[in-house]
């Protein structure tokens, strides 16, 4: 691959991809919410092609190859290997020879051609160059092809987001600020930020639907804490601290999730964004 996105490559393909192929099932069920209205809004038929950007270990590349069936094609492209390596695995368990997995970067390697659709669920937002990325998705659409991805909405309105970092943050006096827009999760928060890139890369009738969901963590406190400090914000907030008082914010965290019947749920936020091929 072309040395673009070094950062992103380094930090998918180290130790956090193998905390994210250990938690896949767990993950899944946290993100089902999103997965359900993601393939909803993706309208998928029987015989498309299908590009599915950032998939990492599978999950709705494997769920649109069900739904294109033996004469569509799926290609689930990212740049973690050892994610993709879990995905083909999962792909050859559940028989599903019509979906194919490659390591790839959306902004500038070739993709699949002709492609009817191209969806990601959380795998558009670590582009160094947005535009460029969604430019080059556009070049391998059909005429008319569409695009449906979620991302996330701002921190504040995702509760799995602030509730942590509000108390690691009485720990960690040092914290670096961090340019909003850089690489990451939330580096499409802004609806008109996504609306201007997407026009920009030639993409047109864009629309960002704002979508709440559960987000389950765990069914216990002290489980959903540890999920939380494995897959979600707060890893590398607290990474230099001393492992007394990561398992002291553990435990404020566990003491301040709110009791469920069925388990620990947070409240996600997201965007499903729409748009054609111009």
């Amino acid at each position: 691959m072309p040395d673009t996105n070094k950062a992103q490559k380094e930090f998918w393909n180290g130790a956090a991809s193998t905390g994210w192929v250990a938690g896949q099932e767990s993950l899944d069920r946290s993100l089902a919410g999103v997965t359900e209205r993601l393939i909803e809004r993706a309208d998928i038929s029987s015989g498309e092609r299908v590009l599915d950007i950032g998939c990492g270990t599978g999950e709705t590349s494997l769920l649109a190859a069900k739904k294109v069936g033996t004469t569509g094609t799926v290609l689930g492209v990212d740049i973690s290997q050892p994610m993709l390596a879990h995905a083909e695995t999962r792909a050859k368990a559940q028989n599903l020879p019509n979906v194919t997995f490659g390591v790839g970067d959306a902004q500038v390697d070739d993709l699949l051609k002709d492609a009817d659709l191209m969806m990601s669920r959380f795998g558009v937002m670590f582009f160094e160059d947005p535009a460029a990325a969604f430019s080059n998705i556009n070049k391998h659409m059909t005429s008319g092809g569409r695009l449906c991805f979620a991302c996330w909405q701002s921190p504040k309105f995702n509760d799995w987001v602030s509730l942590p970092v509000s108390i690691a943050r009485r720990y960690v006096t040092d914290e670096a600020p961090r340019d909003p827009l850089a690489p990451g999760p939330f580096a499409l928060a802004d609806d008109q930020r996504i609306k201007n890139i997407l026009g920009e890369a030639g993409w047109q009738d864009v629309e960002c639907a704002p979508v709440d969901f559960a987000m389950p963590w765990g069914d216990s406190p002290e489980n959903a804490a540890n999920g939380l400090l494995e897959r979600g914000p707060i890893k590398p907030l607290i990474a230099d601290l001393p492992q007394e008082t990561i398992d002291k914010i553990l435990a404020e965290i566990a003491a301040a999730l709110p009791p469920g019947e069925n388990g620990i749920s947070l409240k996600g936020a997201i965007w499903i964004v729409t748009a054609k091929a111009g």
